[in-house]
């Protein structure tokens, strides 16, 4: 008896707790957000990221590098959806938290968002360094950015951030919280490692899945514009003879797939900018949830601002495919001829793959003459 009044004023506090937040409108704003936009972006994230994997694998498009990183992408972006978003659903619609149901499962659970998390990110600096290459050192390329390089960058990037997140299996643990005789369950840091999970981890993984990476691909996004105007300008100056329009077609292809990377790495900028800044006012915003002069009206706030911030973090693990379609030709095709089960002419893909060697005979007075040129494009 003394249990169940127990449990039954526990579900009244929070109860009461609920009636009051609901009557502030950001509150109720974080729970349309949290109840409705995740199964949008997990259908959308679920399709998309499927979609991509199976183009991106298809021996059309897998003799392609930078199609490698993508496709490694695709997996690592489902992985984020499943155990991060999918797992804050099911703790908004039930108020189960599946972290919090076995030791086993809170330890496997933030080895997996995290690694996920930190391995998408370095995925995408990876394609635009190799993209920065690609367009500085456009006859060089070929050496540098080799499909069985590009899988070896994979796997030591997977095999790092596993590595580098390991630590959760002895670092948190499902703590026990007895209120009378009931126990509750919370997936927290263990007694010796809590100074590291709360205090340094939290920087460790904004340097990680943020502060770095940001650095990174703007500096280097900013590097590839710049070649790609000089080359641009350049290729514009040389250009001459019968050859020309070759040369033409194949730059205009490199910009294109140069700006649909640019694209996705500066979606993963504005999306993830938000929740860069709440990553790196965690502690302050906690310190200040448990002061005494704070009001209902900041913790509302604070949540709405959180949920937003994780909202977009999301979108960024669920739109590349999108992006794909959107501004690249091949892949577009290919998604078509998958879709539609049937082969799609196109008369200005001329090879059967992503990275197109184009030749053109130049004829003269006396002989004939061949000269390829490498053509790059998703």
């Amino acid at each position: 008896m003394f249990l169940e009044s127990l449990e039954t004023q526990l579900e009244n506090q929070h109860l009461q707790h609920e009636i009051v937040l609901m009557e502030l409108v950001e509150y109720r704003v974080h729970k349309v957000i949290s109840l409705y936009i995740p199964p949008i972006l997990l259908i959308m994230g679920t399709f998309g990221n499927m979609f991509s994997f199976l183009i991106l694998r298809n021996k059309t498009m897998t003799r392609q590098s930078t199609n490698s990183f993508l496709s490694a992408l695709a997996l690592a972006d489902s992985v984020v959806l499943f155990v991060g978003l999918l797992k804050n659903w099911i703790g908004e619609m039930s108020g189960l938290d599946i972290q919090n149901q076995a030791d086993w499962l809170c330890k496997l659970t933030s080895l997996l968002i995290y690694s996920s998390s930190h391995f998408s990110v370095w995925l995408i600096i990876a394609v635009t360094i190799e993209r920065y290459i690609a367009v500085s050192q456009p006859l060089h390329a070929s050496r540098y950015c080799k499909l069985s390089r590009a899988k070896r960058v994979i796997a030591l990037l997977a095999f790092v951030f596993i590595l580098l997140n390991l630590h959760f299996i002895w670092t948190v643990t499902l703590n026990d919280r007895a209120i009378g005789k009931t126990v509750m369950h919370n997936c927290k840091a263990t007694h010796h490692f809590v100074f590291f999970i709360t205090t340094i981890w939290p920087w460790v993984d904004a340097a990680l899945y943020a502060l770095v990476p940001f650095l990174l691909i703007i500096v280097f996004n900013i590097l590839i514009i710049i070649q790609t105007l000089r080359a641009t300008t350049w290729r514009g100056e040389a250009q001459k003879g019968p050859l020309m329009n070759v040369e033409k077609r194949s730059n205009d292809n490199n910009i294109k797939l140069t700006v649909m990377l640019l694209c996705v790495s500066f979606t993963f900028l504005i999306s993830t900018f938000p929740m860069s800044v709440a990553m790196v006012l965690h502690n302050q915003w906690e310190e200040e949830m448990h002061r005494p002069s704070t009001t209902v009206q900041l913790v509302a706030q604070r949540r709405l601002l959180r949920t937003i911030a994780e909202m977009l973090m999301y979108l960024n693990h669920s739109i590349n495919f999108y992006l794909y379609c959107a501004l690249g030709q091949k892949f577009r095709n290919q998604v078509i001829k998958t879709l539609c089960r049937r082969k799609i002419s196109n008369t200005s893909n001329a090879s059967d793959h992503s990275q197109h060697i184009y030749c053109s005979r130049v004829n003269g007075s006396h002989n004939h003459k061949s000269t390829c040129i490498d053509e790059t494009i998703l």
